[in-house]
């Protein structure tokens, strides 16, 4: 080993022997960090990815596709767009989502035309079975009867499966297996048959999904979209497989970015902690320091030397992050999924690759923390006088640039506030992300001001606390220095638990007035898709039923290059919706002239730019237009991506559309019970479709459900919260620890007076407690105040919602007196041994 290499790596021992427990907080911090968003990051790669395949896979050789508004396509619109001179081949498809007995998920049932399909999506075609009685001339594939399926399907269905049964709202069909698709992605659990005899046996006739097209050579997709879609636009519009990939990672832009951030949460974290341990390390070290100068070591190695130790601990906590991130990948997505933990996507379980330029990135993320994190006290190694290094108690001295800090701590929020005005980019909040990164700069820098204001020198020195808090005022940056890790994780797990209190409230309350009605229903089986006339009929019929709603909905296209919006037609009215529908603020009670009343919710408002007294077009399946005028803006926590709520009755008066019911709210007739009318429901729906095919639902049970997945949902945000509790305990602890080891001739001093171990341990831990108050009061100072930006910035402008205030006064004490009672307990055992021996020989050394 080089002699300069191995003279750092000894000196670095030396710090690791005296704080090995903050070091290794420090390194485990930068590790989390890394982890957690190398994990976020191979999550939803790998979720692209299999997205991605998809669209390739589905689209085969299409040039682009034809596609509905909403849900469906006619039969003309194949005859228009097919005689299209730039047209080559048109090949339509029929998508259907439907449940077969003794498959867990829903299954894709494609229908397609063998001939067209064949120059456009050959993957998709099925191949005929080896043992098939198919004629001398006959096309399997033409057969009304046979159906050919994935492997995948073909393993959940086991070797006995011959036949599959479809049922779809009220239209049974049976069909023969004949065949398997090779091709089919790896899970893909997929059904292909002839288009014409899924309409026919499907209920679908005269309806089609889409239609794959392929065009004539030199002419070019973007060309041929921009000139023919408002041609096209009165039956779907057109777009290209690219397109349809960057709308699936929009979809799940604004979650991964807050995971990110979440992540960059812990390495922030980490980044603070090789910084307090390098600056006490540093102050510990000075006559350290000196004796190398004196031995002609230049000042820029001193600072090389504080560096290298900061990327010693950023290798180590990057590289073992980046082991912890990609075994954390791969159990989530063996065990929930590619879909983020969030349902965004839906794909199969597989196995994720580390690429090593990923790892590295990664790793380099955590060398970058720890290495910013030694900067400033690299620079303080060389900034005392030779003859002040090899002088003892010098260790404050070498932070006098605490007491100028707070200067740059006031620009860094000033800076902070101006950033809150930055506009976001997409669904990202950029200016909310960056106020809250220069905020915590600011607050740390602001940490010795505070110390100076509310640790006074006290007038006299009566008792034990007086001259605890005499030797906290008399190294106020050392304390400033050694607090900044514990303030930093604790501010950020306030910031963190007010934001989902607040959330979860907010959700609590907003569910109690989306839920008026006693009881809820719906069909529980995608294969029978909405409530019958006849059904609706009987039920308004019933003795027990007061009133009821049905109510349907169904996903639109409003912008090619966002996900879709959804659409929900319901009983309402201008005077009404008020009390069904959670708004925001003004509404509009009078009825429009001309366009339909709407009401938006908070997501439309923003992504589209609509408020009340706005108007806009809607343009649905068959060529249908609908001119609306926004009356409301309410607030909908479960369509991030908006949702617009039409009247029932004024649609289909107007404009003769009437949506499939697929809900209703129920109000129990009088004296009757919700038992009750469930019971009669129940035996309307004997001898129908809708046998043992219904669910019922009361507010409660909704709101248990809805909560208990919110808590889930947050169940890694909670555990971030207790590690970094944990953090900042032992960083109390090890500061207090630090700091004692610099005090060894002080407290040796004091037991040649007469001071007793375990007098000087009840001196250490009021100084603990009195310093961890202080750390608490800014640590919740600040958390509030990112609180404020998380709730009021970076929530309505990634999720494109607001939600209320709720301040958690007894969980935020009870995190405060956890911090300072442990603090003091952590503290003393931290020092027990360490002030039992070797005083004596500190004091020597000193007078020495």
């Amino acid at each position: 080993m080089a002699p300069t290499l191995a003279l750092r790596l000894t000196l670095f021992y030396g710090a690791l022997r005296e704080q090995p427990v903050k070091w290794l907080i420090a390194t485990l911090a930068i590790a989390v960090g890394v982890g957690l968003g190398l994990a976020v990051h191979l999550i939803h790669l790998q979720a692209l990815t299999q997205f991605n395949s998809g669209v390739r896979q589905f689209s085969g050789q299409a040039d682009i596709q034809f596609l509905p508004h909403s849900q469906s396509l006619p039969d003309e619109a194949l005859e228009l767009i097919s005689s299209l001179p730039a047209v080559a081949v048109a090949s339509p498809v029929l998508d259907l989502q439907v449940e077969i007995n003794g498959v867990t998920n829903t299954v894709r049932w494609l229908g397609l035309d063998v001939f067209t399909a064949a120059q456009v999506t050959p993957n998709l075609i099925g191949q005929a079975n080896e043992a098939g009685d198919a004629s001398l001339g006959d096309i399997p594939f033409l057969d009304s009867n046979n159906v050919f399926i994935s492997p995948a399907l073909k393993e959940q269905l086991g070797r006995i499966k011959d036949e599959l049964f479809v049922q779809i709202n009220g239209n049974a069909s049976t069909w023969k297996i004949a065949g398997d698709v090779p091709a089919a992605g790896a899970g893909q659990l997929i059904a292909v048959a002839d288009i014409a005899a899924v309409q026919w046996k499907m209920g679908k006739l005269g309806t089609l999904s889409r239609v794959d097209l392929k065009l004539r050579e030199g002419v070019s997709p973007q060309q041929f979209q921009q000139e023919m879609n408002q041609t096209l636009a009165q039956y779907g519009r057109l777009e290209t497989p690219s397109e349809q990939g960057s709308r699936g990672a929009s979809v799940s832009q604004a979650y991964r970015a807050n995971l990110s951030i979440l992540a960059m949460v812990a390495l922030l974290t980490g980044g603070f902690l090789t910084f307090s341990t390098q600056m006490l390390a540093v102050a510990q070290r000075a006559r350290q320091w000196a004796l190398l100068a004196a031995m002609g070591v230049a000042p820029g190695k001193l600072r090389r030397q504080v560096l290298f130790e900061s990327a010693c601990c950023g290798v180590v906590g990057g590289v073992s992050g980046v082991a912890l991130g990609w075994v954390l990948a791969n159990v989530i997505v063996s065990t929930l999924g590619v879909d983020l933990g969030a349902g965004y996507f839906e794909s199969a379980r597989s196995r994720i690759a580390l690429a090593p330029l990923d790892g590295a990135l990664f790793a380099a993320f955590g060398l970058v923390a720890t290495v910013l994190g030694g900067i400033s006290p690299a620079l303080q190694t060389g900034k005392l006088a030779l003859a002040q290094r090899l002088r003892a108690g010098h260790e404050e001295a070498g932070l006098r640039f605490a007491n100028q800090a707070h200067w740059l701590g006031l620009v860094l929020c000033i800076l902070a506030l101006g950033s809150l005005f930055i506009p976001p980019q997409g669904s990202v909040p950029v200016g909310g992300y960056l106020a809250v990164g220069l905020g915590l700069f600011g607050g740390i820098a602001l940490i010795g001001l505070f110390v100076r204001w509310f640790i006074p020198h006290p007038k006299k020195l009566n008792t034990l606390t007086d001259l605890a808090q005499s030797r906290l005022a008399s190294t106020p940056n050392l304390l400033a220095v050694g607090l900044s890790g514990v303030v930093a994780s604790f501010a950020l797990v306030i910031a963190m638990h007010v934001m989902i209190y607040s959330f979860r409230f907010s959700l609590d309350d907003w569910l109690n007035q989306v839920l008026p009605a006693p009881l809820y229903l719906k069909v529980n089986n995608t294969q029978v898709q909405s409530f019958p006339p006849e059904f609706q009929a009987d039920i308004r019929q019933l003795p027990s039923v007061g009133d009821v709603e049905f109510w349907g909905q169904q996903p639109l296209i409003v912008d090619p290059l966002r996900p879709a919006v959804e659409i929900i037609v319901r009983p309402l009215t201008p005077s009404t919706a008020n009390e069904r529908l959670p708004m925001t603020g003004r509404f509009d009670s009078n009825t429009p002239t001309q366009a339909l009343p709407a009401w938006i919710s908070e997501p439309v408002s923003d992504l589209y730019g609509k408020e009340v007294g706005d108007t806009m077009q809607l343009r649905l399946d068959q060529g249908r237009e609908i001119d609306i005028a926004v009356m409301g803006i309410w607030r909908d926590y479960t369509r991030q991506h908006g949702a617009i709520v039409l009247p029932k009755d004024l649609l289909a008066s107007r404009h003769n559309i009437q949506f499939r019911d697929t809900q209703a709210a129920i109000w129990p007739e009088g004296e009757r019970t919700v038992p009750e009318v469930i019971q009669d429901i129940e035996q309307a729906a004997i001898g129908g479709a809708l046998r043992d095919q219904l669910s019922f639902s009361q507010p409660g049970e909704i709101r248990e459900l809805s909560l208990d997945i919110f808590d889930r949902s947050f169940a890694v945000t909670y555990l971030l919260e207790l590690a970094a509790v944990v953090i900042g305990l032992f960083g109390v602890a090890t500061t207090f620890s630090a700091m004692a080891i610099q005090r060894r001739r002080e407290f040796a001093l004091l037991g040649a007076m007469g001071a007793s171990r375990s007098w000087l341990l009840r001196l250490i831990s009021i100084e603990a407690l009195k310093a961890s108050t202080l750390a608490a009061g800014i640590g919740l100072t600040i958390g509030l105040a990112f609180a404020a930006i998380l709730i009021f910035v970076v929530n309505p402008q990634s999720f494109h919602w607001t939600m209320q205030w709720h301040t958690p006064w007894l969980d935020l004490a009870w995190m405060s007196l956890i911090l300072i009672g442990t603090s003091g307990l952590t503290v003393v055992l931290a020092l027990r041994k360490r002030l039992s021996t070797g005083l004596i020989g500190q004091l020597k050394e000193d007078w020495s």
